[in-house]
């Protein structure tokens, strides 16, 4: 699996970005910004946490915190 880069997920503007973030935060999930598969947490027993989620279908895997970061730069 690799890690979804901000530019892959062809969101318009900031506040659409953070939103999807705020969703996962939350833990409402979220469908995949590039396939609209229905997003997992990567950690689910020992470690669980909601800063990493996984979609199997593209193969890809969504750091939020990386992500922000990635928010943060594009959009200053």
């Amino acid at each position: 699996m690799e890690q979804a880069k901000l530019s892959e997920l062809n969101f318009t503007s900031r506040n659409e970005a953070i939103a999807f973030l705020k969703r996962l935060w939350t833990e409402e999930g979220d469908n995949c910004p590039i396939c609209g598969n229905k997003l997992e947490l990567l950690h689910t027993k020992a470690k669980k946490s909601n800063c990493d989620w996984q979609c199997k279908n593209c193969d890809k895997i969504f750091k939020t915190i990386h992500l922000l970061d990635e928010v943060n730069e594009e959009y200053k």
